[in-house]
């Protein structure tokens, strides 16, 4: 609580403090700590949705390889261009405010993640869509090239855990 006992206000400057040392640092810095720091967060968001509600177990019925290729080469470059890049150019055409770029990509980002479950769409959709779009609009206020290289291999790096994750609870069949 601050001294009018407004404990929002709080959270809040803490929280606000938390993203702004990041915006400090190098991009490389920023793009391994931020990746480490939003799986961590998605992660323990699937494991208390599990823990609340008992979501079902989904097996995947595809070739190991053509599933890495899709969700750790492919997927971040494609969903960078389209969910990050573009609603953050719009939001920029526009004048749009840093939180604004950056919720503006977050729902561009969580819609259709929505479509593979609700685990999906809080985890990977709500989280990793507030993740991917920071990273962009902070990088894009430098450059474009930047924003993209961050966002596409931090999305990489944590579709890659992911994965490694899946195969090993068995998750492919």
């Amino acid at each position: 609580m601050d001294n009018n006992g407004n404990s929002d206000t709080v959270s809040q400057s803490w929280l606000i403090r938390h993203f702004d040392r990041y915006k400090k640092r190098s991009p490389w810095s920023f793009c391994w700590r931020i990746t480490i720091e939003g799986l961590i967060v998605a992660l323990a968001a699937v494991f208390l949705l599990n823990l609340l509600f008992h979501l079902p177990g989904r097996r995947f019925k595809a070739a190991t390889l053509v599933i890495f290729i899709e969700i750790v080469l492919m997927a971040p470059v494609i969903e960078t261009f389209i969910c990050q890049a573009f609603p953050i150019f719009v939001a920029r055409v526009f004048r749009a405010s840093f939180r604004i770029q950056v919720f503006v990509s977050l729902v561009v980002f969580a819609v259709p993640h929505f479509g593979y479950g609700i685990a999906s769409g809080i985890c990977a959709g709500l989280i990793g869509g507030f993740y991917f779009g920071f990273t962009y609009a902070h990088w894009r206020q430098k450059s474009r090239w930047t924003a993209f290289w961050t966002t596409a291999l931090s999305h990489s790096l944590h579709n890659g855990f992911v994965f490694v994750l899946a195969l090993m609870i068995g998750v492919f069949e």
